[in-house]
C-alpha cells in the first residue's frame, strides 16, 4: 500500500483551501499509511491444487494451465443446474469401476462459467486455462466427508478452437500415463455438435430403438419407457448387436462441426494417442456441445475385462447461456482421477520470469506439429511459454516480449515441411534453424 500526506499549500484563493481545523481532521495518524484509492485487503486464497496433485500441476502448467483458487459451488449454481435437462446413467451388464459421471460436474460448469462472465478471470492469460483440485466445495453430487476420489479438473474458456480440445485432451492423457499405473490407456471420443445436431440425433435415435424393443434385454426395456436415451451406453449382449445399426450422433454434425472433429482428430493422431470414436459415448447429452471424450484403462481381472474410467471430458459451450442470461461462452472441462502416490518426486514450480522460451506458430500445419513439440519440451523438462490457441504473429510476439523472454521459437509453415525449428535470440536478434530432432540438445546449452 502506498504512502501518501496531506499537504498545506499556500493560495490567494482562501476559499479554495481547508482550513487547518479541517486539515488536522484529515491528517493521517502518525506510522500508518493513507490512501483514499487503496483497496481493503483481500484475505489470501487456499491453494487451489492438492498436495495429491502437485505432479499433476506440473504438467498441466507446463500445456499453460494455471491454478485457480476461489472457485465453489454456490446455491445458486446449484438451482441454475436444476434447470438443465441432462444426460442419462449408463446401464451395464458387468461390473464397471465409474467414480466419474458426466451429469456429476454440471454444477461446476455453471460455476465456472460464473467466474468467467464476472470477470473473475480478467488478471489471466487470455483465452483462461485453469486447473484445481475437486470436487468443487458445494458440488451437491459429492460428499467429501465419505468419498475419497482425489479429481483433478482442467477448463480451458473463450477458446472455441480444435486446438483447445486437443491440448485438454493430450493434457489428460500425459498426466494419466506418467503417474498412475492402470494398464493400457485408450481414449474414447465423439462428438455431438450443438443442440439442434443432438436433437435430430435423439429422435431418430429413440424412434429405431422403439421398433426394436422387443429385442432389448429386460432391464433396457423397463428403462428405456423412462428415458428414451437409456440404452445409448448399455452393454448387455441383445442391446449391443441393435446399436451396431442404430442412428450415430456424427451422421448429424452440420459441416462446421464435422470439421472442427476432423480437426481434433488429426491433432491426435499427429501425436500418436491411442483413440476410438465411441459412437455410445454422449456424455451430458443436451448441454453439451461438441467435443465428448473419456480415457480409459483396461485390466484383466481372472477372465473377465475390466474397463476403469480415468477421466472425462465435453464442450458445455451453451451452459453460460442458460444459466446467465449471456452469450454462448465456449468452454472445455476435462477431470481426471488421481490417486496419491508418495514415492514420486514432486517437481519444483518454474518461476514465470525463469523460463527462457516462447514457442510460435505459424500456420495450421505447424499448430499441428506444436503440440508434439510442446510434449517433446516437457518430456525433457524444458518450460516454454506458448500460445497456440492465437493465430496472429504479431500478438504472439508481442506477448513474448511483454514477458521479456531471451529466446524465442518460431515453427511456421517452412519449418513444418522442413521439419525443423527457428531459434530467435532476442538480445541479438540473430536467428537460428534447428532440426527437431536437435533441438532439446540445442536448448539446454541455452539454459
Amino acid at each position: 500500500m502506498s504512502k501518501t500526506s496531506v499537504h498545506s499549500n499556500s493560495s490567494k484563493k482562501e476559499n479554495n483551501k481547508p482550513t487547518n481545523k479541517a486539515l488536522k481532521e484529515k491528517q493521517p495518524i502518525k506510522n500508518q499509511t493513507f490512501n483514499k484509492k487503496a483497496k481493503p485487503l483481500i484475505e489470501e486464497k487456499p491453494d487451489p491444487i492438492d498436495a495429491v496433485h502437485k505432479i499433476a500441476e506440473a504438467s498441466a502448467r507446463h500445456y499453460g494451465f494455471v491454478p485457480f483458487a476461489g472457485l465453489s459451488v454456490q446455491k445458486e449454481d446449484i438451482v441454475k443446474a436444476k434447470g438443465f435437462k441432462i444426460g442419462t446413467k449408463r446401464i451395464n451388464k458387468d461390473e464397471i469401476i465409474n467414480s466419474l459421471r458426466f451429469e456429476n460436474f454440471l454444477e461446476e460448469y455453471v460455476s465456472v462459467t460464473r467466474a468467467y462472465v464476472n470477470k473473475e478471470m480478467s488478471d489471466l492469460v487470455q483465452p483462461p486455462m485453469i486447473c484445481h483440485s475437486g470436487p468443487l466445495h458445494g458440488n451437491s453430487h459429492f460428499n467429501k466427508d465419505k468419498n475419497k476420489d482425489h479429481i483433478f479438473s482442467m477448463h480451458i474458456l473463450g477458446n472455441a478452437k480444435s486446438i483447445a480440445d486437443a491440448m485438454i485432451i493430450e493434457t489428460a492423457y500425459v498426466i494419466l500415463k506418467d503417474h498412475v499405473d492402470k494398464g493400457e490407456l485408450l481414449i474414447e471420443i465423439n462428438s455431438l455438435g450443438d443442440k439442434d445436431c443432438f436433437t435430430k440425433f435423439a429422435k431418430e435415435y429413440s424412434l429405431y430403438f422403439k421398433k426394436n424393443i422387443s429385442e432389448l434385454a429386460t432391464p433396457c426395456r423397463h428403462a428405456f419407457k423412462k428415458d428414451l436415451m437409456s440404452t445409448v451406453s448399455c452393454d448387455h449382449d441383445e442391446c449391443l448387436a441393435i446399436q451396431d445399426a442404430a442412428p450415430k450422433p456424427i451422421s448429424y454434425l452440420t459441416e462446421e462441426y464435422r470439421e472442427h472433429f476432423r480437426e481434433v482428430l488429426e491433432y491426435i493422431e499427429s501425436l500418436n494417442l491411442p483413440y476410438i470414436i465411441n459412437h455410445s459415448l454422449i456424455g451430458s447429452g443436451l448441454y453439451a456441445g461438441g467435443t465428448v471424450f473419456q480415457i480409459t484403462a483396461f485390466t484383466i481381472k481372472g477372465r473377465q475385462d475390466k474397463k476403469e474410467i480415468l477421466a472425462i471430458g465435453e464442450r458445455y459451450n451453451s451452459v453460460s447461456k442458460k444459466a446467465w442470461g449471456k452469450k454462448d461462452v465456449p468452454a472445455i472441462g476435462a477431470h481426471l482421477m488421481i490417486e496419491a502416490d508418495p514415492a514420486r518426486k514432486v517437481p519444483k514450480v518454474i518461476a514465470v520470469e525463469d523460463i527462457k522460451f516462447y514457442f510460435i506458430h505459424l500456420g495450421y500445419d505447424a499448430k499441428l506439429k506444436s503440440l508434439s513439440i510442446m510434449e517433446m519440451l516437457r518430456v525433457a523438462k524444458i518450460p516454454v511459454h506458448q500460445a497456440l490457441s492465437r493465430d496472429k504473429i504479431t500478438s504472439q510476439i508481442a506477448a513474448a516480449e511483454k514477458l521479456a523472454v531471451p529466446y524465442i521459437l518460431i515453427l511456421g509453415q517452412k519449418e513444418a515441411i522442413e521439419n525443423s525449428v527457428t531459434v530467435r535470440h532476442m538480445n541479438t536478434r540473430v536467428q537460428e534453424t534447428v532440426r527437431v530432432q536437435d533441438l532439446i540438445d540445442y536448448l539446454q546449452k541455452l539454459l
